[in-house]
């Protein structure tokens, strides 16, 4: 295992030197700081964070808590996370809390008073709830939803991205497009699943259609492919007439196109489909998915810089901040057909 010793003899800088550079301190040229890192990275030196918290007396370690991981949005943004904090000199623990506001709120208990910094991406949790966090531990939430509490925030372009979506399947001639992933039981008002409802009718009524109830398909909020192919089958079997599937997740748009070619209908010319998270899967399904990149990158790297700054001084900003990500539309074949290799697919 490489020392700060063997950086310093890599980089040709004093172990000192190293030791500013690993504790991110100010006095250090650029060209050295590079050096440093190129040789960390040659060595894959990893900094001792529990020696390097007893010296500077910050906690570097950060939880991320998540609903789960098994929807690939999740684990996309996971990973995001940790790659960014490992430059950063954070290490993350990642906890699942199931959207429950009881176990969003438990691991603050558990974890709380041992922790950096709080990054989560909350369902259940209330404003009451999100201001009792914000005085426990710095805390960076990635939410839609607006909270009455001085917490910092970063989303993602949910309504318009949706929005924009609509636009481009009308583009194309559909016309009778079902939304499929709604949700009216009682998760908060600004949820994704109610803001990307809301994106949808946004798009009908700028192409001047009807928003129809028949076409307004409600699943249950824990989206998965199996619950996509059975929202189709659905309006297949209630005879729905429709020309397009807007899915309000990659993994619900997947069991779509599955239950579309069951029904022996031909993506894109009977029936486009479209999805929103630009996945992986979502690249190499067959036929690939046009989808809405949602900037995962960016929210990741957004959301540890707030969070860096809260824990370097949690009362520098009183207010909460608020960082929106870009999206982009990714045109593939489930919309474009063999267009979609002249689009950059």
């Amino acid at each position: 295992m490489s020392t700060m010793h063997d950086v310093a003899l890599r980089a040709g800088v004093s172990l000192k030197t190293v030791s500013r550079v690993v504790n991110n301190e100010p006095n250090v040229s650029e060209q050295t700081r590079r050096k440093v890192d190129a040789a960390i990275a040659e060595l894959g030196f990893r900094p001792n964070s529990v020696a390097r918290n007893l010296r500077t007396g910050r906690i570097d370690v950060v939880v991320l808590a998540l609903p789960q991981l098994s929807q690939p949005y999740f684990s996309s943004l996971a990973e995001a996370i940790m790659r960014e904090a490992e430059r950063l000199g954070l290490t993350v623990l990642i906890e699942l809390t199931d959207g429950d506001a009881e176990a969003e709120m438990a691991v603050v208990r558990e974890h709380g008073p041992h922790l950096g910094g709080l990054l989560m991406y909350p369902v259940g949790l209330t404003d009451a709830q999100a201001r009792t966090v914000t005085r426990i531990v710095p805390t960076v939430l990635m939410s839609e939803r607006a909270y009455d509490a001085p917490v910092d925030r970063v989303a993602m372009a949910n309504r318009e991205g949706v929005r924009a979506l609509v636009g481009h399947m009308v583009s194309l001639g559909y016309t009778r497009i079902a939304a499929l992933g709604a949700d009216h039981t009682d998760l908060p008002e600004r949820s994704a699943a109610h803001l990307r409802l809301d994106g949808y009718r946004d798009g009908l009524r700028d192409a001047g259609l009807p928003c129809l109830p028949e076409l307004v398909v409600d699943l249950d909020p824990r989206w998965s492919r199996r619950l996509g192919a059975a929202g189709v089958r659905r309006l297949i079997e209630r005879g729905t007439p429709f020309d397009a599937v807007l899915a309000f997740a990659d993994t619900l748009a997947l069991g779509a196109l599955h239950a579309v070619r069951d029904a022996g209908l031909r993506v894109p010319a009977e029936v486009a489909v479209a999805g929103f998270d630009d996945t992986d899967e979502a690249r190499y399904s067959y036929p690939s998915l046009t989808s809405i990149a949602p900037g995962t990158t960016q929210i990741a790297r957004e959301a540890l810089v707030l969070l860096d700054n809260r824990m370097k001084d949690a009362h520098a900003q009183e207010t909460g901040r608020l960082v929106v990500a870009d999206f982009e539309l990714m045109l593939r074949e489930s919309t474009v057909g063999g267009m979609a290799a002249w689009a950059g697919a």
